[in-house]
């Protein structure tokens, strides 16, 4: 029997992740929250998070009469490996038969955006999934940080014409009207956060679903190997591992043709190094490979 399955991340938000399903027309057999473990967060952080999983378990539990299961992800900046959590996640439920509904509104926009690319990723490789895999966004009816930064403000003439009364109104007023000025000069958000040795995350587009059998050994072997020292090197090495009779100057050519076409798909990308070109695996390729697991290792003359 098909169940209808949701996995929703979740972030500081309460009723925009089950309202949809308790008022809406969307129904749920199964409910996945998704949560960060949040080590590295402020105590207030990790409060509201802790609250809000608590009250949706509760909800979709007691309430609702929903199964929920709550799970955790580590890593949340980590987009190479909430991606193939991502994929695999779904694609169990599709495989068992269950018609699958994300919900991407809440959690950081990694988590988000790993579950939507997977998603989509998922429908652009098998065209029957198109009724079993749908991404769904649920927008608030109020947005209380503005309701709060209008409170902030009034507090501050609150304390501004008391501020004489005592040390402490005084010590309050500059606290307040110390946090308006940064929200004015830099919004709800301060700062740019390093992660993945960066100061950002690129998300890559959706793999193609046209590859054909030789170009997913050759993604394959890039990946058991690394990268290799040109295209000639990775032909010859791919060759030797075949311990078959193999021509090598066609099998050279047959190399170089298909590494171009997974250069142009995305797959692949190409390091100059004293005049050598030198094959790699690109962001999509990692992450098609370790989402597909390896058919007929042996198997090249494809």
């Amino acid at each position: 029997m098909t169940k209808q399955v949701h996995i929703i991340p979740v972030g500081f938000d309460y009723e925009r992740l089950f309202q949809p399903i308790s008022q809406g027309k969307l129904e749920a057999d199964q409910v996945y929250l998704l949560h960060s473990s949040r080590e590295e967060s402020d105590e207030e952080a990790r409060r509201l998070a802790e609250n809000m999983l608590g009250k949706l378990e509760e909800t979709f539990d007691t309430v609702l009469g929903i199964d929920v299961e709550s799970r955790t992800v580590e890593g949340i900046f980590d987009f190479e490996d909430l991606y193939p959590y991502a994929y695999d996640m779904i694609e169990k439920q599709v495989e068992q038969g269950n018609e699958v509904w994300v919900n991407i509104s809440s959690m950081p926009r990694t988590v988000a955006f790993a579950f939507a690319i997977a998603a989509n990723s998922l429908l652009v490789e098998h065209n029957d999934y198109r009724n079993q895999i749908h991404t769904y966004y649920v927008s608030p009816k109020d947005y209380l940080v503005t309701e709060m930064i209008e409170q902030l403000r009034k507090e501050e003439k609150f304390l501004n014409k008391h501020q004489d009364r005592s040390d402490k109104f005084e010590e309050r007023y500059n606290e307040v009207s110390d946090i308006i000025s940064q929200i004015d000069s830099s919004g709800v958000t301060q700062g740019a956060k390093e992660m993945n040795d960066g100061l950002h995350i690129e998300f890559p587009t959706v793999p193609s679903s046209d590859l054909h059998d030789f170009e997913k050994t050759l993604l394959h072997f890039l990946d058991e190997i690394e990268s290799a020292e040109s295209i000639s090197s990775l032909a010859k090495k791919l060759a030797d591992k075949s311990e078959q009779n193999i021509d090598q100057d066609s099998f050279k050519s047959k190399v170089q043709y298909n590494i171009n076409q997974l250069v142009e798909k995305g797959f692949v990308k190409i390091q100059e190094q004293k005049n050598r070109h030198q094959p790699t695996l690109d962001t999509v390729g990692e992450l098609w490979v370790n989402t597909h697991p390896e058919q007929n290792p042996d198997k090249i003359n494809n």
